[in-house]
């Protein structure tokens, strides 16, 4: 071959190898720059509470309260605290709890008030409701301040970002006593709560409660109850929620099932966990608990 055929050969190689398409980009970069943009999607629903255990825990002044956890699917989860009514257990709520575990759980905690259910272990002997004065009475707050040391403390294994107290009938009582003593209680739900039921004021600790909120529900037959319920609309400025009848406590939920939607509903607006997963209709009237006496707490 002479030296301008190889010349020539030479030179269509070399422009073949430089005018072709430009080496492949790295794997990593290729990917990176073919991703789609990312797009806001919705979190899916929790699934059902992960445990349910039956705890207990000790009050300042000895009492063992026996309490049934429910924990969240996320530790950091909004908690509630359920008191239930006079002469009832914590078996009242089971309702109200069922709501609150669909869609975005939240962490529950129901407790026996001291005297009533499991709880009956005193520092001088077994405890019984039907022998309490108005101290024993006033006590139960106690109860519920124990309730919220367990939830915050390790045992519970949980980190509420935030926790509200709900209760019932004398139950009302002890949380509005409890969450004038302890800040971190910032949202109650009271049904059919009373001005001092067996003495136990619950009219003074709430008018410390100012800034917080109470959503307050009573029948309309039961007087006291409505004027005690409209009383804490005007301390904290939460409108009450008046309903015919004179279904006591959890029995509303039995007469009046619509009942459960508001509290849901409160509760999941005031602690910001929004529901996830559009809400069962309720299918006729919820068979009231039980364990509920279903009766106003006779004066003491």
């Amino acid at each position: 071959m002479s030296r301008r055929s190889l010349a020539l050969v030479l030179s269509v190689v070399v422009s073949a190898c430089t005018e072709g398409p430009p080496p492949a980009a790295p794997a990593h970069h290729v990917a990176r720059s073919s991703a789609p943009a990312p797009t806001a999607t919705a979190v899916p629903a929790p699934e059902a509470p992960t445990e349910s255990r039956d705890v207990t825990f000790v009050t300042t002044d000895g009492v063992t309260i026996a309490a049934t956890l429910h924990r969240a699917p996320r530790v950091d989860a909004p908690a509630v605290i359920f008191v239930h009514q006079l002469g009832s257990t914590r078996a009242e709520w089971a309702p109200l709890i069922a709501r609150l575990h669909a869609g975005a759980a939240f962490t529950t905690l129901a407790i026996d008030l001291r005297g009533h259910g499991a709880s009956t272990r005193g520092p001088s002997g077994n405890l019984d409701w039907q022998t309490f004065g108005t101290a024993q009475w006033a006590a139960t707050r106690l109860d519920v301040l124990a309730a919220l040391a367990y939830l915050t403390g390790p045992d519970s294994r949980v980190a509420p970002a935030s926790i509200a107290a709900v209760g019932a009938s004398i139950g009302c009582s002890a949380v509005i006593a409890a969450a004038a003593e302890e800040p971190r209680l910032g949202t109650l739900v009271t049904l059919s709560p009373g001005r001092a039921f067996h003495g136990f004021d619950a009219i003074t600790p709430a008018i410390h409660l100012d800034d917080r909120a109470i959503f307050a529900l009573a029948s309309r037959d039961e007087t006291d109850s409505v004027d005690t319920a409209q009383a804490y609309g005007r301390i904290t400025g939460v409108p009450a929620y008046i309903l015919d009848g004179d279904a006591h406590g959890v029995v509303m939920f039995g007469t009046a099932p619509e009942t459960l939607d508001r509290i849901e509903d409160f509760l999941r607006e005031r602690l910001a966990w929004a529901r996830l997963a559009p809400r069962d209709p309720v299918a006729g009237s919820v068979a009231p608990p039980p364990t509920s006496l279903g009766s106003p707490a006779p004066p003491s």
